[in-house]
Protein backbone atom coordinates (compact mmCIF):
# COMPACT_ATOMS: atom_id res chain seq x y z
CA UNK A 1 0.00 0.00 0.00
CA UNK A 2 2.53 2.72 0.72
CA UNK A 3 4.49 1.89 -2.63
CA UNK A 4 1.34 2.24 -4.57
CA UNK A 5 0.60 5.61 -2.64
CA UNK A 6 3.69 6.77 -3.30
CA UNK A 7 3.98 5.43 -7.08
CA UNK A 8 0.62 7.34 -7.29
CA UNK A 9 2.11 11.16 -5.55
CA UNK A 10 4.91 11.06 -7.91
CA UNK A 11 2.55 10.89 -11.05
CA UNK A 12 0.47 13.59 -10.00
CA UNK A 13 3.64 15.53 -9.39
CA UNK A 14 4.93 14.64 -12.77
CA UNK A 15 1.42 15.61 -13.87
CA UNK A 16 1.40 19.55 -11.80
CA UNK A 17 4.66 19.85 -13.14
CA UNK A 18 3.66 19.30 -17.00
CA UNK A 19 0.99 21.97 -16.37
CA UNK A 20 3.44 24.86 -15.55
CA UNK A 21 4.66 25.75 -18.91
CA UNK A 22 1.17 26.08 -20.03
CA UNK A 23 0.20 28.47 -16.81
CA UNK A 24 3.49 30.59 -17.76
CA UNK A 25 2.27 30.98 -21.07
CA UNK A 26 1.05 34.72 -20.41
CA UNK A 27 4.13 35.49 -18.69
CA UNK A 28 6.09 34.37 -21.80
CA UNK A 29 3.92 36.29 -24.33
CA UNK A 30 4.30 39.36 -21.76
CA UNK A 31 8.23 39.11 -22.30
CA UNK A 32 8.06 38.84 -26.31
CA UNK A 33 5.21 41.98 -26.59
CA UNK A 34 6.41 44.51 -28.45
CA UNK A 35 5.04 48.11 -28.32
CA UNK A 36 1.92 49.27 -29.47
CA UNK A 37 1.84 51.51 -32.24
CA UNK A 38 -0.58 53.80 -30.20
CA UNK A 39 -1.41 54.65 -26.78
CA UNK A 40 -4.26 51.61 -26.41
CA UNK A 41 -3.60 49.64 -23.56
CA UNK A 42 -5.76 46.58 -24.72
CA UNK A 43 -4.62 43.55 -26.81
CA UNK A 44 -1.30 41.88 -26.65
CA UNK A 45 1.28 44.68 -27.41
CA UNK A 46 2.63 46.86 -24.23
CA UNK A 47 1.93 50.32 -23.91
CA UNK A 48 4.16 52.70 -21.66
CA UNK A 49 2.93 55.59 -20.25
CA UNK A 50 4.78 58.08 -17.32
CA UNK A 51 3.37 58.69 -13.81
CA UNK A 52 4.42 60.48 -10.25
CA UNK A 53 5.07 58.90 -7.52
CA UNK A 54 2.29 60.40 -4.93
CA UNK A 55 3.74 57.69 -1.64
CA UNK A 56 4.05 54.30 -0.94
CA UNK A 57 2.85 51.66 1.82
CA UNK A 58 3.73 48.63 3.78
CA UNK A 59 0.81 46.45 4.64
CA UNK A 60 1.40 43.94 6.96
CA UNK A 61 0.05 40.63 5.83
CA UNK A 62 0.42 38.06 8.33
CA UNK A 63 4.68 37.28 8.57
CA UNK A 64 4.68 38.92 5.25
CA UNK A 65 4.47 42.64 3.96
CA UNK A 66 2.75 43.65 0.92
CA UNK A 67 4.44 46.76 -0.85
CA UNK A 68 2.04 49.49 -2.79
CA UNK A 69 3.11 52.34 -5.02
CA UNK A 70 0.66 55.19 -4.90
CA UNK A 71 0.61 56.54 -8.62
CA UNK A 72 -0.91 59.28 -10.58
CA UNK A 73 -0.54 59.46 -14.38
CA UNK A 74 0.66 62.03 -16.30
CA UNK A 75 -3.14 64.28 -17.11
CA UNK A 76 -4.48 62.82 -14.51
CA UNK A 77 -5.55 63.10 -10.68
CA UNK A 78 -6.79 59.49 -10.10
CA UNK A 79 -4.14 58.11 -7.79
CA UNK A 80 -3.85 54.26 -8.38
CA UNK A 81 -2.18 51.54 -5.60
CA UNK A 82 -0.11 49.10 -7.79
CA UNK A 83 1.40 46.64 -5.36
CA UNK A 84 4.82 45.64 -6.14
CA UNK A 85 6.95 42.31 -6.31
CA UNK A 86 8.79 42.65 -3.27
CA UNK A 87 10.67 45.92 -2.28
CA UNK A 88 13.25 46.51 -4.79
CA UNK A 89 14.61 47.04 -6.64
CA UNK A 90 12.02 50.15 -7.39
CA UNK A 91 9.83 50.06 -4.40
CA UNK A 92 12.95 50.93 -1.86
CA UNK A 93 14.23 53.74 -4.47
CA UNK A 94 11.29 56.18 -5.30
CA UNK A 95 10.51 59.07 -2.96
CA UNK A 96 7.26 60.99 -3.44
CA UNK A 97 7.46 63.41 -6.22
CA UNK A 98 9.40 60.96 -8.59
CA UNK A 99 9.04 60.35 -11.97
CA UNK A 100 8.29 56.95 -13.10
CA UNK A 101 7.39 54.96 -16.15
CA UNK A 102 4.05 52.20 -16.06
CA UNK A 103 4.31 49.25 -18.31
CA UNK A 104 0.67 48.06 -19.64
CA UNK A 105 0.08 44.78 -20.77
CA UNK A 106 -3.74 43.88 -21.86
CA UNK A 107 -5.08 46.45 -19.77
CA UNK A 108 -2.89 45.94 -16.43
CA UNK A 109 0.38 47.41 -15.16
CA UNK A 110 3.00 44.62 -15.13
CA UNK A 111 5.97 46.74 -14.38
CA UNK A 112 7.38 49.87 -13.12
CA UNK A 113 10.73 51.51 -14.16
CA UNK A 114 12.33 54.33 -11.85
CA UNK A 115 15.72 55.36 -13.69
CA UNK A 116 17.35 52.24 -15.16
CA UNK A 117 16.09 49.95 -12.79
CA UNK A 118 12.83 48.27 -13.68
CA UNK A 119 10.36 46.06 -10.52
CA UNK A 120 7.25 43.83 -11.61
CA UNK A 121 4.21 44.28 -10.58
CA UNK A 122 2.83 41.59 -7.98
CA UNK A 123 1.00 39.26 -9.68
CA UNK A 124 -1.25 35.85 -7.88
CA UNK A 125 0.58 32.52 -8.13
CA UNK A 126 -2.80 31.43 -9.65
CA UNK A 127 -2.21 33.21 -12.90
CA UNK A 128 0.93 31.58 -13.87
CA UNK A 129 3.02 28.54 -12.95
CA UNK A 130 3.72 28.92 -9.41
CA UNK A 131 1.03 27.55 -7.71
CA UNK A 132 0.92 24.14 -9.60
CA UNK A 133 4.81 24.33 -9.14
CA UNK A 134 4.22 24.73 -5.41
CA UNK A 135 2.54 21.49 -5.12
CA UNK A 136 4.46 19.26 -7.64
CA UNK A 137 7.43 19.71 -5.50
CA UNK A 138 5.18 18.98 -2.56
CA UNK A 139 3.57 15.96 -3.73
CA UNK A 140 7.01 14.44 -5.19
CA UNK A 141 8.84 15.04 -1.95
CA UNK A 142 5.87 12.95 0.09
CA UNK A 143 5.83 10.90 -2.85
CA UNK A 144 9.40 9.93 -2.97
CA UNK A 145 9.43 9.50 1.03
CA UNK A 146 6.99 7.39 0.48
CA UNK A 147 8.92 4.85 -1.88
CA UNK A 148 11.92 5.00 -0.11
CA UNK A 149 10.44 3.58 3.17
CA UNK A 150 8.00 1.78 1.39
CA UNK A 151 11.13 -0.39 -0.28
CA UNK A 152 13.44 -0.04 2.83
CA UNK A 153 11.06 -1.62 4.98
CA UNK A 154 10.52 -4.39 2.55
CA UNK A 155 14.47 -4.98 2.46
CA UNK A 156 14.73 -4.94 5.86
CA UNK A 157 12.15 -7.40 6.38
CA UNK A 158 13.44 -9.44 4.22
CA UNK A 159 16.67 -9.52 5.30
CA UNK A 160 16.59 -9.17 9.23
CA UNK A 161 16.99 -13.38 9.38
CA UNK A 162 20.21 -12.65 8.20
CA UNK A 163 21.80 -9.66 10.53
CA UNK A 164 22.09 -8.88 13.78
CA UNK A 165 19.84 -6.68 15.95
CA UNK A 166 22.02 -3.57 16.00
CA UNK A 167 22.80 -4.49 12.11
CA UNK A 168 18.83 -3.90 11.88
CA UNK A 169 18.22 -1.58 14.40
CA UNK A 170 21.30 0.98 11.94
CA UNK A 171 19.42 0.17 8.52
CA UNK A 172 16.03 1.77 10.48
CA UNK A 173 17.93 4.82 11.30
CA UNK A 174 19.17 4.74 7.53
CA UNK A 175 15.96 4.03 6.55
CA UNK A 176 14.14 7.23 8.22
CA UNK A 177 16.71 9.49 7.37
CA UNK A 178 16.23 8.73 3.37
CA UNK A 179 12.72 9.40 4.10
CA UNK A 180 12.67 12.57 5.21
CA UNK A 181 15.63 13.79 2.53
CA UNK A 182 12.97 14.07 -0.12
CA UNK A 183 11.07 16.05 2.34
CA UNK A 184 12.97 18.97 2.37
CA UNK A 185 13.52 19.81 -1.12
CA UNK A 186 9.64 19.22 -1.59
CA UNK A 187 8.79 21.62 1.04
CA UNK A 188 11.52 24.09 0.00
CA UNK A 189 9.99 24.33 -3.63
CA UNK A 190 6.63 24.60 -2.38
CA UNK A 191 7.49 27.91 -0.11
CA UNK A 192 9.58 28.99 -2.65
CA UNK A 193 6.99 28.59 -5.64
CA UNK A 194 4.41 29.86 -3.52
CA UNK A 195 5.45 32.98 -1.62
CA UNK A 196 7.94 33.96 -4.38
CA UNK A 197 7.67 35.89 -7.14
CA UNK A 198 9.10 33.68 -10.63
CA UNK A 199 8.60 29.88 -10.72
CA UNK A 200 11.94 29.98 -12.64
CA UNK A 201 13.20 31.20 -9.11
CA UNK A 202 11.93 28.37 -6.99
CA UNK A 203 13.12 25.57 -9.39
CA UNK A 204 16.66 27.52 -9.18
CA UNK A 205 16.76 27.84 -5.10
CA UNK A 206 15.58 24.12 -4.93
CA UNK A 207 18.01 23.12 -7.34
CA UNK A 208 20.81 24.73 -5.60
CA UNK A 209 19.25 23.94 -1.84
CA UNK A 210 18.79 20.06 -2.68
CA UNK A 211 23.03 19.23 -2.39
CA UNK A 212 23.61 20.79 0.84
CA UNK A 213 20.48 19.24 2.45
CA UNK A 214 21.20 15.51 1.20
CA UNK A 215 24.92 16.35 2.42
CA UNK A 216 23.52 16.82 5.73
CA UNK A 217 21.13 14.09 5.85
CA UNK A 218 24.00 11.48 4.65
CA UNK A 219 26.17 13.05 7.66
CA UNK A 220 23.12 12.81 10.44
CA UNK A 221 22.35 8.92 8.57
CA UNK A 222 26.15 8.36 9.20
CA UNK A 223 26.35 9.60 13.10
CA UNK A 224 22.98 7.65 13.62
CA UNK A 225 24.44 4.36 12.48
CA UNK A 226 27.72 4.79 14.19
CA UNK A 227 26.04 5.90 17.17
CA UNK A 228 23.57 3.06 17.43
CA UNK A 229 26.58 0.52 16.44
CA UNK A 230 29.04 1.68 19.69
CA UNK A 231 25.64 1.50 21.71
CA UNK A 232 25.10 -1.96 20.76
CA UNK A 233 28.39 -3.08 21.94
CA UNK A 234 28.62 -4.99 24.57
CA UNK A 235 32.03 -6.73 24.57
CA UNK A 236 33.47 -4.06 27.37
CA UNK A 237 30.42 -4.71 29.15
CA UNK A 238 31.78 -6.87 32.89
CA UNK A 239 30.39 -7.11 36.60
CA UNK A 240 31.90 -3.94 38.72
CA UNK A 241 30.50 -4.55 42.31
CA UNK A 242 29.54 -1.04 43.63
CA UNK A 243 31.54 0.45 46.27
CA UNK A 244 28.80 2.98 48.00
CA UNK A 245 24.83 3.41 47.18
CA UNK A 246 23.79 4.29 43.93
CA UNK A 247 20.30 4.84 42.33
CA UNK A 248 20.53 4.10 38.04
CA UNK A 249 18.18 4.19 35.86
CA UNK A 250 16.30 0.84 35.01
CA UNK A 251 13.44 -1.36 35.09
CA UNK A 252 12.53 -5.14 35.90
CA UNK A 253 10.14 -6.37 33.56
CA UNK A 254 8.74 -10.08 34.23
CA UNK A 255 6.00 -11.95 35.98
CA UNK A 256 7.12 -11.61 39.01
CA UNK A 257 5.77 -9.33 42.29
CA UNK A 258 8.93 -6.51 41.88
CA UNK A 259 8.09 -5.63 38.11
CA UNK A 260 5.72 -2.84 38.78
CA UNK A 261 4.59 -0.09 36.15
CA UNK A 262 6.72 2.86 37.02
CA UNK A 263 9.54 1.57 39.06
CA UNK A 264 12.15 2.84 36.92
CA UNK A 265 14.98 2.93 39.27
CA UNK A 266 17.43 0.82 41.02
CA UNK A 267 19.29 1.17 43.99
CA UNK A 268 22.94 -1.07 44.38
CA UNK A 269 25.92 -0.55 46.95
CA UNK A 270 23.21 -0.94 49.68
CA UNK A 271 22.85 -4.38 50.35
CA UNK A 272 20.50 -6.32 48.08
CA UNK A 273 19.54 -4.48 44.93
CA UNK A 274 16.13 -3.20 45.05
CA UNK A 275 13.49 -1.41 42.71
CA UNK A 276 12.04 1.86 43.32
CA UNK A 277 10.41 4.93 41.65
CA UNK A 278 12.18 7.53 43.68
CA UNK A 279 14.94 8.88 41.83
CA UNK A 280 16.90 9.08 45.01
CA UNK A 281 16.08 5.30 46.19
CA UNK A 282 14.94 6.62 49.77
CA UNK A 283 11.03 5.19 49.74
CA UNK A 284 9.24 2.07 47.91
CA UNK A 285 11.67 -0.17 47.63
CA UNK A 286 11.05 -3.99 46.56
CA UNK A 287 14.42 -5.76 46.78
CA UNK A 288 15.35 -8.81 44.33
CA UNK A 289 15.36 -11.77 45.35
CA UNK A 290 18.31 -13.78 45.89
CA UNK A 291 17.15 -16.36 43.68
CA UNK A 292 17.86 -13.96 40.50
CA UNK A 293 20.76 -15.16 38.28
CA UNK A 294 21.81 -13.68 35.51
CA UNK A 295 21.82 -15.58 32.34
CA UNK A 296 23.11 -12.98 29.52
CA UNK A 297 23.65 -9.90 29.01
CA UNK A 298 22.68 -8.17 25.12
CA UNK A 299 20.94 -5.22 23.56
CA UNK A 300 17.45 -4.55 22.93
CA UNK A 301 16.75 -7.23 20.34
CA UNK A 302 13.86 -6.98 17.21
CA UNK A 303 12.27 -9.69 18.92
CA UNK A 304 11.28 -8.18 22.60
CA UNK A 305 7.74 -7.11 23.11
CA UNK A 306 6.54 -3.76 22.36
CA UNK A 307 6.63 -2.96 26.01
CA UNK A 308 10.12 -3.02 25.99
CA UNK A 309 11.02 -0.59 22.98
CA UNK A 310 8.15 1.95 23.87
CA UNK A 311 10.14 2.43 27.22
CA UNK A 312 13.56 1.89 26.09
CA UNK A 313 13.94 2.94 22.97
CA UNK A 314 17.96 4.46 23.78
CA UNK A 315 20.66 3.96 21.21
CA UNK A 316 22.48 2.44 24.36
CA UNK A 317 19.77 0.22 25.83
CA UNK A 318 21.14 -3.31 27.02
CA UNK A 319 19.05 -5.91 28.37
CA UNK A 320 20.39 -8.28 31.58
CA UNK A 321 18.68 -11.58 30.61
CA UNK A 322 17.80 -13.60 34.18
CA UNK A 323 15.48 -16.49 35.64
CA UNK A 324 13.71 -16.35 38.56
CA UNK A 325 13.42 -19.70 39.69
CA UNK A 326 11.71 -21.23 36.15
CA UNK A 327 10.32 -17.22 35.30
CA UNK A 328 12.37 -15.29 33.13
CA UNK A 329 13.08 -11.77 34.26
CA UNK A 330 14.27 -9.05 31.52
CA UNK A 331 16.38 -5.56 33.31
CA UNK A 332 16.14 -3.11 30.82
CA UNK A 333 19.00 -0.43 32.08
CA UNK A 334 21.63 2.25 29.81
CA UNK A 335 24.95 0.53 28.85
CA UNK A 336 26.74 2.47 30.97
CA UNK A 337 24.63 1.28 34.27
CA UNK A 338 25.25 -2.58 33.12
CA UNK A 339 28.69 -3.15 34.68
CA UNK A 340 27.46 -1.51 38.20
CA UNK A 341 24.11 -4.12 37.95
CA UNK A 342 25.57 -7.23 37.10
CA UNK A 343 28.34 -6.18 39.99
CA UNK A 344 25.43 -5.70 42.60
CA UNK A 345 23.37 -8.86 41.76
CA UNK A 346 26.92 -10.86 41.65
CA UNK A 347 27.61 -9.73 45.45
Amino acid sequence: MPLFFGLLLVLVSAGLFAAVPGAEADNRAYAAASACPTSARQGSCTTTVPATVKGTENEPSGKSVHHWLLLTERGSKAVRRVRMAGSAPVYGAVRVGDEVSLTYWRGEIRSVRFGAATQQAWTHPAEDGRLPAAFGFLTLGFGLSTLVMGLGVLWIRARRRDRSPSAVHAAYWRLTAGGVAPLVPGCLGFTTSSMGDAVGDAFVTTAVGTPPILLLTTLCMWWMARRMRRGTDISGIVAVPPTQKQCVGAAVHGDVPYSVEGFGYLVVGDGRPAVTPDPDGRFARRTLPETLTVRCVRPLGLDDDADLWRTHRTFDCVIIECRDADRPVLIATRKRHASLILGALAS
